[in-house]
């Protein structure tokens, strides 16, 4: 391939830089209600003397599955610079090769099926366009690293322009067209862009602007949200040194249902329930949901690992360290609010004892280690399947009580001195702010040398294997314990979980090794008595209450349209409650590591 641009600045500032950029996107929407983007890519001032290859991503950043974003193009078409159709050849699902051409300028234009509201895909209706870059945009192969323009075209004067993307610097009136401008074709696809009918609200931190901007009705205080907000950037900017951008845009879309975030260097998208504001532990949660999306623009997007020191958007990009990349953040998500003064001592205690519990109550936990789960990730966390907490563990989960358990042990094994503060800094500061990436090793050494000791057994055992964590053992030189119990009527131990489908009651996944494994009950089976009377979704767990432990009991399920009477034994009930809670009596020290840990000490009225 021979492509010969006259001029490719790489930072365009001025219209005149503008218009030599030779990679220039336009998108419009001129029907919304049809859900299609209409996308058009020009090629001007080049030449092409071979063939020229596009390829359009198969997914993105921070969201580790092949997603296959071509299924939703359509209308593909080229044409040269008098309108004239190009030849062009389909090489494979995410690939076109154009013909070589004497025209100074090409024009591929396409559309784009847009009615998927989540943070990763994109959404077109009446009300906004919400459109994501490697959803949207094809690239140029072998040119991802030059300058690209995007105008945006509102198909209402009364839609407003929302992105992180820097303007060309050209006065645009609202309703019109506007041209943003992309350093390369990554910025290109870290920066979502948001156009309708939204509102918005700004403030500063470190003398740079930020901006919320909310789109859909909820239950939300805006005003409230964004003095958190401003609260989260303060804490976590004073754990860094400072803020690695120049303004920062928060874009939370408010729908019925679901929830997420997706993290970019200048910007982050939110989806959350739009009824989920009032209510004390779902505002919490959106909390957390907002300084996890806001401390990956350090942990993955600038420090990331090397083997996505550059990303390959066409095929999985592996590696095993995700249980940092995403189990430290959820760590941070927390203990930011506990630091910043928007939970207190109690609340975050709470919230990591139910993240105990959680993960407690996953038997795949004893099958999976995290560094399995991390590199697994494109073929498992995104596809859960009946067998899946039999089998695997999740990288968010367990690595966020792995990376608080090493945040004790360094704080032990230091004096003091250290934390796992001290490991986020020193990787910034060596790997983060370069944007150099990582190895594994790299990152077990800053591990042992802010900890001062080899940390081998730790990571051979609950990072590299599936040694049970021993909690206590990191919890009781801070004064606290972990509590666990079984409420005394709780029901014994079946091994089903259940879901009403269709008016039946299905058994959506068997636990290995329990009653109902061992007896031949499968997933997908449909639960119809227990003990020769019928039971419901709501109504079995209830009925086994009648029943004791060890004790046979005649369950009855059509398998596969067969009907079928098993035999179980039921077994002792799982704990199902966990708590963190003060030591009897605790010394003035580990009341000290406590306070120096989460800014106060429990209430000892918490203990049991």
């Amino acid at each position: 391939m021979s492509v010969t641009p006259q001029a490719r600045p790489q930072s365009p500032s001025s219209p005149s830089e503008l218009d030599a950029i030779w990679q220039q996107y336009w998108v419009r929407m001129p029907e919304p209600a049809n859900h299609l983007l209409d996308v058009e890519l020009r090629f001007t001032d080049f030449s092409a003397t071979e063939p020229l290859t596009l390829r359009f991503p198969a997914w993105t950043p921070g969201s580790y599955l092949l997603r296959e974003y071509s299924r939703h193009l359509q209308d593909f078409c080229v044409f040269d610079a008098s309108d004239r159709p190009v030849s062009f050849t389909r090489l494979d699902k995410n690939t076109w090769q154009l013909a070589p051409t004497d025209s100074p300028r090409l024009r591929i234009h396409y559309r784009i099926y847009a009615n998927d509201l989540t943070v990763r895909t994109n959404h077109l209706d009446t009300t906004h366009g919400y459109f994501n870059g490697a959803a949207t945009f094809l690239y140029c192969e072998g040119h991802q690293h030059e300058a690209i323009s995007l105008t945006v075209c509102p198909p209402d004067p009364s839609w407003q322009i929302a992105t992180s993307l820097p303007p060309d610097g050209a006065k645009v009136e609202p309703g019109q067209p506007q041209t943003f401008i992309a350093q390369n074709f990554d910025e290109l696809v870290d920066s979502p862009v948001e156009v309708g009918l939204h509102r918005s609200e700004s403030f500063e931190v470190l003398g740079k602007p930020h901006r919320f901007v909310v789109w859909g009705k909820g239950n939300e205080d805006l005003a409230t949200i964004v003095k958190a907000t401003q609260t989260i950037v303060e804490t976590e900017a004073e754990l860094f040194g400072g803020l690695p951008y120049d303004s920062y845009m928060f874009l939370l879309h408010l729908t019925g249902s679901g929830g997420g975030g997706l993290e970019h260097k200048n910007s982050t998208s939110l989806l959350y329930p739009r009824f989920g504001f009032q209510n004390q532990e779902r505002y919490d949660r959106f909390l957390s949901l907002v300084a996890h999306e806001f401390f990956h623009l350090w942990n993955v997007k600038r420090l990331r690992p090397k083997a996505i020191e550059t990303f390959d958007y066409t095929q999985e990009n592996y590696f095993r360290s995700l249980w940092f990349c995403e189990g430290t953040t959820s760590y941070y998500d927390t203990l930011i609010l506990r630091r910043a003064g928007l939970i207190s001592v109690e609340t975050y205690l709470k919230l990591l004892s139910k993240r105990i519990g959680n993960l407690q109550a996953i038997p795949g936990r004893h099958v999976q280690s995290l560094v399995d789960s991390s590199f697994d990730t494109w073929i498992k966390l995104y596809r859960p399947t009946e067998n899946s907490s039999n089998s695997q563990v999740s990288y968010y989960l367990k690595g966020e009580l792995v990376s608080a358990l090493l945040d004790l042990h360094i704080r032990i094994q230091s004096e003091g001195q250290h934390s796992l503060d001290t490991v986020m800094q020193d990787l910034w500061q060596r790997f983060g702010q370069y944007e150099r990436g990582y190895t594994d090793a790299e990152l077990k050494v800053a591990f042992e040398t802010a900890a001062t000791t080899s940390l081998d057994e730790f990571f051979a055992d609950y990072i590299a294997g599936t040694a049970e964590l021993n909690y206590d053992r990191f919890l009781e030189p801070f004064g606290l314990k972990l509590d666990i119990s079984t409420p005394a009527d709780s029901a014994p131990f079946l091994g089903i979980k259940t879901a009403t489908e269709n008016g039946m009651t299905k058994i959506k996944s068997v636990t290995m090794d329990s009653p109902a494994q061992r007896a031949g009950m499968w997933s997908g089976d449909e639960l119809v008595a227990i003990g020769g009377y019928k039971v419901t979704a709501s109504t079995w767990e209830e009925r086994l209450k009648s029943y004791k432990v060890g004790q046979p009991l005649s369950v009855t399920v059509f398998q596969r349209e067969q009907l079928k009477t098993v035999e179980v034994m039921l077994a002792e009930p799982i704990p199902g409650a966990y708590a963190i809670v003060p030591v009897s009596d605790p010394t003035e020290d580990q009341r000290l590591r406590c306070t120096d840990w989460l800014k106060g000490f429990p209430s000892l009225e918490t203990e049991g």
